[in-house]
């Protein structure tokens, strides 16, 4: 029997659903309107309505329960500045669920799981760029220590060129000096 369980447990162990739930809800603060099953958005529409309460104290103490379920600083302040004074006014139901057909691999039911005060979709946009530079810088820099090792690559294939060049040259010139002496040997 299933008493006092109240939460579906979408065929996961408790960490891995609690990191679902998190992911969930960062990705729908960030866009504002996410794509997933239909029990996934029903457990997670849950905790974000949770999130939005605080949200709407937008005091330090919302803020670091709010932090708990999404770990960036970046993200919590504009759920706390910009989307929680859109819902001042409302006591509940900051989120809908809205039903989208099966999937067609596995004919899960879909849904969206959006909220109900969506901002422009400029705001998103800037939003989601603001949360991201910090992966993009992260991937630069990646791009850089690739471009320096190609670098030195070239630097150095260009320097074993060179020897070889000069090499060469080495041996050409003996070469000529010896055809020299042998001429001269023979006349």
């Amino acid at each position: 029997m299933r008493h006092g369980n109240k939460n579906r447990k979408l065929g996961r162990k408790s960490e891995h659903r609690h990191a679902l739930m998190k992911n969930l809800c960062r990705a729908l603060f960030i866009f504002e309107k996410i794509k997933t099953t239909l029990p996934k958005a029903k457990e997670a529409r849950k905790l974000a309505e949770r999130l939005l309460q605080f949200a709407k104290h937008n005091d330090l103490a919302a803020k670091r329960l709010i932090y708990r379920f999404v770990p960036d600083h970046k993200l919590v302040k504009i759920i706390c500045d910009d989307i929680g004074p859109k819902f001042a006014k409302r006591e509940g139901g900051y989120t809908r669920i809205i039903r989208i057909g099966p999937r067609l691999g596995d004919g899960a039911e879909m849904a969206f799981l959006e909220l109900t005060e969506l901002s422009k979709p400029e705001e998103i946009e800037k939003r989601r760029k603001l949360i991201e530079r910090r992966q993009l810088v992260g991937d630069d820099t990646k791009k850089s220590k690739k471009e320096k090792s190609k670098k030195e690559k070239s630097k150095k294939e260009e320097k074993t060129k060179k020897e070889e060049k000069s090499r060469k040259e080495e041996k050409s010139k003996k070469e000529e000096t010896k055809e020299e002496k042998n001429h001269g040997k023979k006349k």
